[in-house]
């Protein structure tokens, strides 16, 4: 078993405390309250930028204890393991400062500003033999795990291909001016969504070789990557393409899979029927994401650090997505290492 499989927590955990640094109204709406739904596990402490705020995540999520502070919530003796829901540009620190502690972490995607950050963290981690997950979740969802049953039984033979369209309207982002900031995001909005379709399909397909893109960008997206299409091959020698266009006039999701005897045609976001065209004719699969859909994977995180048999996705594993999207992006800005986003300026 590789080194960041076989980590463990240094004490004999019954219970998680979590301890959540940023807590901003995705995180209360969406991923936060999954984390008290889970047995065994409950939300703790909350540190946001200033302390009312805190208070009042802290009371909404039930949490006992709320922080302005990074390192009081980080060093709690009573916090068992972090949450990291912080903009990417925080990720870095925040997550070497949970290394220090030795406090296993749990953080957001994106899971930093680049491939650099994302292994200076899974390093850093790896050191000190703590534990480290990143919310790549849609690979712990049933209806991707059962996608992924459907591609390895054989039903639609051998996967010779497959192609990702992705469109979103800027508009719709307009609220949320930090994601259009890379100091603190990363990249603009294909950094942002991206790594749930380019870590699904290494999830599927395995991981990828002879990867090409090219990205553009508009006036209205503030000189970040805004239309991005490249090719890659797989491991399992799939060929796919994928085009994203960020600043569309309309929404749409396609995922298509092609194999020798048949095919899959369904969706990244969202939980649509997919229909499978294979050897035993024409059928629809119909699972619907949980009402927190970040749940099915804390629950693996809770069970790997509470001792059990588990498949949460480790930060060495979530290092290809970044690898990937750096050679995207590398010539959009000139190279991603760095302070790469003052290159766009």
């Amino acid at each position: 078993m590789v080194l960041w499989r076989s980590m463990t927590t240094s004490n004999s955990l019954t219970e998680v405390k979590w301890g959540f640094l940023g807590c901003g109204s995705v995180t209360e709406s969406t991923s936060g309250p999954a984390f008290g739904r889970i047995a065994n596990s409950t939300v703790h402490a909350i540190m946001r930028r200033t302390l009312p705020r805190a208070k009042l995540s802290a009371e909404r999520l039930g949490a006992k204890k709320w922080y302005d502070s990074v390192d009081m919530l980080v060093n709690d003796p009573e916090v068992d393991a972090i949450y990291i829901a912080t903009p990417p540009g925080c990720h870095l620190d925040h997550a070497l400062a949970c290394c220090r502690a030795k406090k296993p972490a749990y953080i957001e995607k994106p899971f930093a500003r680049n491939f650099t950050e994302a292994t200076a963290i899974t390093d850093a981690f790896e050191r000190e033999h703590v534990p480290l997950f990143v919310a790549h979740y849609r690979r712990a969802l049933p209806r991707f795990l059962e996608l992924k049953r459907i591609i390895d039984s054989g039903e639609i033979g051998i996967v010779r291909d497959v192609h990702v369209r992705l469109m979103r309207r800027f508009a719709d982002d307009k609220d949320h001016p930090w994601l259009f900031s890379p100091e603190l995001s990363g990249g603009g909005k294909f950094f942002d969504i991206a790594p749930h379709t380019i870590d699904l399909l290494v999830f599927l397909f395995g991981l990828f070789q002879n990867v090409h893109g090219n990205a553009i960008t508009t006036k209205d997206a503030r000189h970040l990557e805004d239309v991005v299409v490249f090719s890659f091959e797989t491991s399992t020698h799939v060929l796919g393409t994928a085009n994203f266009n960020l600043v569309a006039d309309t929404k749409k999701d396609e995922l298509r899979i092609y194999g020798s005897l048949g095919s899959v045609s369904a969706t990244i976001h969202g939980d649509p029927p997919y229909v499978i065209r294979g050897i035993s004719g024409d059928r629809e699969v119909a699972i619907r994401n949980p009402t927190y859909i970040e749940q099915p994977m804390i629950e693996e995180v809770v069970k790997f650090l509470l001792g059990s048999q588990a498949s949460p996705c480790f930060g060495r594993e979530a290092l290809e997505t970044y690898r990937i999207i750096d050679i995207i992006l590398s010539d959009f800005y000139g190279g991603r290492d760095g302070a790469f986003w003052t290159r766009r300026k």
